[in-house]
C-alpha cells in the first residue's frame, strides 16, 4: 500500500501550533508575566512603533505618542501588577509548589515597557526638534571657472527720481574683457577670444514686473554659457540708457536727486522670479548717472527643498557723472542725449563658498538612532529580568 506523501509544509505548520498551544498553557490566573499581560505588552509595543514611525515620517507634534504610550504603560504595568498579586494570593492560600517565574516572559514584558516610556521621549526631546531644525554646513573650494550673472535693472513705476528706461534709439551694450565695437560676438568667438560682444543678451523691449505690490519697468540681460569666465578679474561691461525729469522729480517729492535704478544680480540658471522667490538675489538700488563696479562673491547656496544656486556677495563702488545729459525737465541744461549706467563686473577670485540648508536630522538618521537605542533597552531589561544571569 503506497504511503501518502507528506506536505513540506506540514512540520513547519506543526511548530507554529505548538508555539501557540505552549502560550495558551501558560494562561492561567497566577503566573507571572501571565499570557494576558504578554499579549498586551507586545501589542503595546508594536503599536507605540508605529504610531512613532507615522509621527517621524510627517513631522507631527510628539504630544500624541506621548499620550498613547502614557496610556499604555498604566495598561501594561496594571496588568503586571495584577499578575504579581495573584502569585502572591496563590502563595498563601495553596501548599503546592509556586508558579514559577519566567525570565525570558519578563523580559520581553520588560522591555515592551522600557521601550513604551523611552521612544516617545527620545521623539519628543531629541527626534522632533531634529527634524524641525535647520542646519546651515558651509564648505571652501576653489573652481577653474565661472559663468557671469543675468543681470536685471528695474524702474519704478510710481517713483520719478528714477531714471527712465530706454532701448530705442540707443541700443544697451555688453562686452567681456574690454568696451570694443569691433570685437567679435561672444557667441561665436568662444570665450577664450577676448574681448567679445554681447549686446544681443539684452532683451529687444522693456519688461514689466510686479514684486511685493509694486509694479516696475524691467530691462533684463540673460547670460548665457558663452559668457564664460576663466580668468580671475576678467571684466565684463554692461552699458544701459535713460531718461530723467527733474523737474517731475522736484514737484513729486520737493528734492533733486540724481537718477536711480535698482539692480539685481543672480544666477544665470535662474529666472528673475526664481531667484528674488528663493532668496537668491535681493535688488539693489544705485545710481543711474555713473559708472559701477561690482565684485562678485562666489557663495553657492542651497535652499531646502530648492536646486543650489549661486548667490552672489556684491561689492559695489560708484563713479558718479558730474553732468546730467539727459534731464528733460531743465530749461537750464537741456537734455541733449540719453544717460547711460555703467555696471563693471569681475570675479576677483575663483574661491568659492559652498552653503547646504538641512535638517539637523533626517528620516534615515531617526531610524539609525532608534535601532541602537532598542539595543539598549533590550540589553537593560535583560539584566533586570534576570535572563541575563539564566544558566
Amino acid at each position: 500500500m503506497a504511503k501518502t506523501a507528506i506536505s513540506p509544509t506540514r512540520p513547519a505548520m506543526r511548530r507554529i501550533g505548538s508555539s501557540f498551544a505552549s502560550l495558551r498553557g501558560l494562561n492561567d490566573d497566577h503566573g507571572l508575566p501571565s499570557t494576558r499581560t504578554l499579549l498586551v505588552s507586545l501589542t503595546s509595543f508594536i503599536l507605540s512603533l508605529l504610531l512613532d514611525t507615522v509621527a517621524a515620517v510627517q513631522k507631527e507634534l510628539p504630544e500624541i505618542p506621548v499620550i498613547v504610550s502614557s496610556i499604555l504603560v498604566i495598561l501594561v504595568t496594571s496588568l503586571w501588577l495584577l499578575d504579581w498579586l495573584k502569585r502572591r494570593r496563590v502563595n498563601t492560600r495553596q501548599s503546592g509548589p509556586l508558579p514559577a517565574y519566567a525570565r525570558n516572559l519578563g523580559n520581553t514584558v520588560l522591555n515592551s515597557i522600557i521601550t513604551l516610556v523611552a521612544i516617545p521621549l527620545l521623539y519628543r526631546y531629541v527626534w522632533y526638534p531634529g527634524l524641525n531644525t535647520d542646519v546651515i554646513t558651509t564648505t571652501k573650494d576653489t573652481i577653474d571657472q565661472a559663468y557671469f550673472p543675468s543681470i536685471t535693472l528695474f524702474q519704478r513705476e510710481d517713483w520719478t527720481s528714477q531714471g527712465s528706461l530706454v532701448v530705442s534709439p540707443a541700443r544697451p551694450k555688453c562686452f567681456i574683457g574690454w568696451a570694443n565695437q569691433d570685437a567679435p560676438n561672444c557667441e561665436s568667438s568662444g570665450s577664450q577670444n577676448l574681448p567679445c560682444r554681447c549686446e544681443d543678451r539684452w532683451e529687444e523691449s522693456i519688461g514689466t514686473f510686479t514684486w511685493h505690490g509694486a509694479t516696475y519697468r524691467t530691462l533684463t540681460l540673460v547670460s548665457s554659457e558663452a559668457l564664460l569666465c576663466t580668468v580671475p578679474t576678467t571684466l565684463m561691461l554692461a552699458q544701459a540708457f535713460l531718461w530723467y525729469d527733474s523737474s517731475k522729480a522736484i514737484n513729486d517729492s520737493s528734492r533733486l536727486l540724481s537718477p536711480s535704478l535698482w539692480v539685481a544680480v543672480y544666477d544665470p540658471t535662474l529666472t528673475l522670479e526664481e531667484a528674488l522667490e528663493n532668496d537668491y538675489t535681493r535688488p539693489i538700488l544705485v545710481n543711474a548717472n555713473g559708472m559701477i563696479s561690482v565684485n562678485l562673491g562666489l557663495n553657492y547656496r542651497q535652499v531646502r527643498g530648492k536646486p543650489p544656486a549661486y548667490d552672489y556677495d556684491l561689492l559695489l563702488s560708484t563713479v558718479p557723472s558730474l553732468d546730467m545729459r539727459c534731464d528733460n525737465g531743465s530749461d537750464k541744461n537741456p537734455a541733449t542725449g540719453p544717460c547711460f549706467i555703467s555696471l563693471w563686473l569681475q570675479f576677483p577670485t575663483f574661491e568659492r563658498q559652498v552653503s547646504t540648508q538641512s535638517y539637523a536630522m533626517s528620516w534615515p538618521d531617526v531610524v539609525a538612532s532608534a535601532g541602537s537605542w532598542l539595543s539598549l533597552f533590550q540589553i537593560i531589561s535583560w539584566i533586570i529580568s534576570g535572563l541575563a544571569l539564566q544558566a
